[in-house]
């Protein structure tokens, strides 16, 4: 295979390095945009309750406040911010009780009928944990 030298005009090379430019200048905005996403794009808690838009696609971050293991591996874990808490069910080891948790999940809804009323539930199933802060450890008496 050779390489041949093209010889093009003037013309004809601005308006090649111009498309090259706005190429890499539109894959930079993309990868910015997603990346504004990541961490400012968290959605509050008590939205997810309200809202209850099932299957789509959230990242949250709260306080761990309550947790319920399964048998074997996994279970649930309700996560608590300053609007609301919810439920997520994960088939990984669960956090700790007063962890700061960054997950991204899907919404589901569990509907539970109970005589006439919707008494239904909100929940989020762990897709991947994104970040895990370890709850400060609490000092006692004797540490002092």
């Amino acid at each position: 295979m050779s390489l041949r030298k093209i010889a093009i005009g003037p013309r004809k090379t601005q308006i090649l390095a111009l498309t090259s430019l706005s190429v890499l200048l539109g894959g930079l905005t993309a990868a910015a945009q997603m990346t504004l996403f990541r961490s400012n794009g968290e959605t509050d808690l008590g939205d997810i309750q309200q809202k209850r838009d099932v299957n789509s696609t959230v990242y949250v971050r709260g306080k761990v406040e309550k947790r319920a293991p399964f048998l074997g591996k996994g279970g649930a874990y309700q996560l608590q911010d300053a609007t609301g808490n919810v439920w997520v069910i994960t088939n990984k080891t669960l956090p700790n009780l007063g962890d700061e948790v960054s997950i991204k999940g899907s919404v589901n809804y569990e509907s539970i009928p109970v005589a006439g009323q919707e008494l239904g539930e909100v929940y989020i199933k762990e897709q991947e944990q994104l970040q895990r802060q370890p709850a400060p450890k609490s000092r006692s008496v004797h540490d002092e």
